[in-house]
């Protein structure tokens, strides 16, 4: 028993800064993991006592950040005499798991998994937290292509690291910076390095500097900073080499890896079940059924040339209702096709008028109810309006990405309404209307908000997952087509964000 309240379950991670448990907070009742420091031996007492305190206010520092993309850090603790790390529990593997057992990954699947890495740390770095070690063992990778970075500053904390000539080196030699090989601090700029030096990693299936066992011998290589240009990175070698760039200041910021790192198919492939056991899901959430899911993305695509778009289709009929009330579900049914075909027509029509808005493709919505089976909403399509006097044009598209999912997250509900546009603010009347919609769910995620496309007003189009879910359970899960404007020098949402 760590605290008096967590009950230690079984181990399941260990290493040079400690060992990793799987343990159940018995007071709220949910599956944690903790991570027992090893402060360094050697120290003497004072060294030692200062290391743990040193532990204990690093862990305090990192659990300021909350991201998806990051293991929250929970609580600080002792047990023992050694400071304990109370973590959220994701059911996983590290990347340095499926690398031992892949060899590699294709470029698509390691941008992915470094753009999710990347948000974490921009998320990170503006909270003013340096992680200092980045590595494919502090990567973890759930069954459903979620990434999680963890350990932020716990490396420098507990003086884990590589004797040098001149004493404690943070960090793993593999994975720094040159600077920080020489003996400079590590920065921002040298997570950056670090994450790419992790995604080499993933592609050629080895660190660039390689894995030297002399410690020496690989820090004198990493100090050199002469990177081998990678043979499998396909379209991703011209960003990971930027990452990899020899002085800090060539490398790009966290914030412009995460466009970096996203390419226009870049699926992360599901991963097999981890050996671990799952926790046990609440009875809710056994309610809504398993569905492969996209990973979990947090920009739109940098500046590429769009495809053209293709000539909108009919929709689909909607499917029969149940036999209680089957006479009105087919009436129901047959006006709703009428009414998704003239949709249609309009929209050809307004394809091939050469007007300068079209209608976007009709989007589909899945709810789900705990207690009953998925139904399939029907289709429904929108018309953006004009963009507001004064807008410029949008430039940058992954802001512009980055600003959906920002929305569609969990920001209070006024710094959330200050992101619409005129024409958005409109859809709700007010404010307080605006509050009172969205106060209604009790939870609001986003994701894949890949795929912008340029309109010729000068605004562009964010195609974007969000899944919205009520106090009651009622789950849904919608593709929406969001349009973001400049305007006064902030993009902003200008349709309707429902």
């Amino acid at each position: 028993m760590v605290a008096g309240r967590y009950r230690l379950l079984e181990t399941i991670g260990s290493g040079a800064m400690g060992i990793v448990w799987k343990a159940e907070d018995e007071r709220l009742q949910r599956v944690i993991a903790i991570k027992q420091l090893v402060v360094r031996p050697g120290l003497d007492t004072q060294q030692t006592e200062e290391a743990r305190r040193r532990a204990m206010r690093e862990a305090r520092i990192a659990a300021r950040l909350q991201h998806r993309n990051a293991i929250a850090m929970l609580d600080v603790a002792e047990h023992d005499g050694e400071p304990c790390l109370v973590m959220e529990f994701l059911p996983s593997r590290s990347l340095s798991a499926v690398l031992a057992e892949r060899g590699t990954l294709p470029p698509e699947e390691v941008a992915a998994i470094g753009s999710q890495v990347a948000a974490a740390l921009a998320a990170a770095h503006s909270a003013g937290i340096v992680h200092r070690d980045v590595k494919p063992g502090n990567i973890l990778l759930d069954d459903k292509g979620t990434v999680k970075i963890t350990d932020f500053g716990i490396s420098r904390a507990i003086d884990d690291g590589t004797v040098t000539e001149t004493g404690m080196l943070a960090g793993t030699p593999a994975y720094l910076a040159p600077e920080v090989a020489r003996g400079q601090d590590p920065s921002r700029a040298s997570d950056v390095f670090s994450l790419g030096a992790a995604l080499y990693h993933a592609l050629e299936g080895a660190p660039p500097f390689g894995l030297n066992t002399n410690a020496l011998a690989l820090l004198h290589a990493v100090a050199s900073g002469r990177v081998p240009p990678p043979r499998n990175a396909g379209r991703l070698t011209d960003p990971l080499m930027s990452l990899l760039s020899v002085d800090p200041a060539d490398r790009p910021t966290m914030e412009q890896a995460i466009s970096a790192l996203t390419l226009p198919t870049a699926p992360l492939l599901a991963l097999p079940t981890p050996a671990s056991p799952t926790p046990a899901l609440a009875a809710d959430q056994r309610t809504v059924p398993a569905r492969p899911a996209p990973p979990q993305r947090t920009t739109a695509l940098p500046p590429v040339p769009p495809p053209a778009p293709a000539r909108p289709a009919a929709a689909p009929a909607p499917r029969p209702a149940p036999q209680a009330g089957a006479q009105r579900g087919v009436l129901v049914g047959a006006a709703l096709v009428v009414v998704a075909l003239a949709a249609a027509v309009v929209t050809v029509i307004l394809t091939n008028s050469g007007g300068e808005t079209a209608l976007p493709p009709a989007v589909t919505s899945t709810v789900t109810v705990p207690g009953q089976p998925p139904q399939q909403a029907q289709p429904t399509t929108t018309t953006p309006s004009s963009p507001p006097q004064g807008s410029a044009k949008v430039t940058d598209w992954g802001a512009a990405g980055r600003r959906v999912i920002e929305f569609y997250g969990d920001a209070p509900l006024a710094q959330r309404w200050a992101m619409l546009g005129p024409n958005a603010q409109a859809v709700f009347g007010g404010q307080a209307q605006f509050e009172q919609y969205w106060g209604a769910f009790a939870y609001v995620a986003s994701r894949d908000a890949n795929g912008v496309s340029p309109n010729a007003d000068g605004s562009v189009t964010v195609p974007v997952e969000v899944t919205t879910k009520t106090a009651g359970g009622a789950e849904q899960v919608r593709r929406l087509r969001v349009v973001v404007v400049s305007l006064d020098g902030q993009l902003l949402i200008d349709s309707d964000p429902r």
